[in-house]
């Protein structure tokens, strides 16, 4: 019963919440940023928003490097949940790699669009398209977040980061819906960065799959129905681990580059994993 009346409290605080936090993402891309020059105040004000109505605190690992801050930079993560981007977008400045169907919806796509989610379509013959609009970004010398598992798991293991992408940084061709080329003109820093479930309600839940599902409802296919159950937690507390940043130039491939992220993530998240699989994209779009 508590989780139930917990879930509706949050829920109907979001649903007051939602038309101030469009508004905030509104005038974030027509006057704060034009006129002010400020990219992040209102993203980062509407992502913490967020996370503090589900109940997501999040925590630095005292071991973690400084988050890379002279060049543009890409971050890669692990992927456990639907809230992750919620989470990383509070914690760190970046526009996120995401589904490219997400700025179709209705309500939601526009806001998406305003927080500049880079949508690309999960499919390699589109590869070219989608770095050509990363290539973009980072010309425009902003940061990316990605999660190159390319779909969430339960956290219990990190899944095989996938360097399609990453290619960009080694001289692949990236082309606009036209045909036309786009040139990446930045040097880029890739840094990984791990996130693993320190706590649920109080308790140790970094090697608990039962309190991990707490955050990543892996099992509920219904987002709906996976929003609901996490706000009816009381309290969750994630943590972070940001690594050194990686210099493109230092490694002969984009599959030398991925897997070393991916080394240093799944350390942190599944120390005790044996075996890396390639996680199942449930559909292109």
């Amino acid at each position: 019963m508590m989780r139930t009346l917990r879930s509706l409290r949050r829920a109907t605080l979001g649903a007051f919440a939602f038309p101030f936090l469009a508004g905030a993402v509104f005038l974030q891309s027509t006057i704060v940023e034009p006129l002010f020059k400020n990219k992040t105040a209102i993203p980062n004000f509407v992502y913490n928003t967020m996370r503090r109505l589900i109940g997501i605190k999040v925590e630095f690992n005292e071991a973690s490097a400084p988050l890379e801050k002279d060049k543009p930079t890409w971050f890669v993560m692990n992927h456990m949940s639907m809230a992750d981007p919620v989470v990383a977008g509070a914690a760190i400045e970046g526009n996120f790699v995401g589904k490219g169907e997400v700025l179709k919806w209705p309500v939601i796509g526009p806001l998406a669009k305003s927080m500049k989610l880079i949508g690309v379509r999960r499919s390699r013959e589109f590869n070219a398209q989608s770095m050509a609009k990363i290539a973009n970004n980072f010309n425009k010398g902003e940061n990316v977040i990605m999660f190159p598992e390319g779909t969430t798991n339960d956290g219990a293991t990190v899944d095989q980061f996938r360097a399609g992408l990453i290619s960009l940084l080694f001289g692949a061709h990236a082309e606009d819906k036209d045909g036309k080329a786009v040139a990446l003109e930045k040097d880029v820093m890739v840094q990984p960065v791990a996130i693993r479930v320190k706590e649920v309600e109080g308790k140790p839940a970094t090697d608990s799959d039962e309190l991990r599902r707490f955050y990543s409802y892996h099992n509920v296919d219904n987002m709906v129905k996976r929003v609901w159950n996490r706000m009816g937690t009381k309290s969750l507390t994630l943590e972070f681990k940001v690594f050194p940043a990686m210099n493109p130039k230092d490694y002969a491939n984009q599959f030398d580059l991925i897997n070393a992220a991916h080394k240093q993530v799944q350390e942190f998240v599944a120390p005790n994993q044996t075996e890396v699989k390639k996680g199942v994209i449930p559909y292109n779009g």
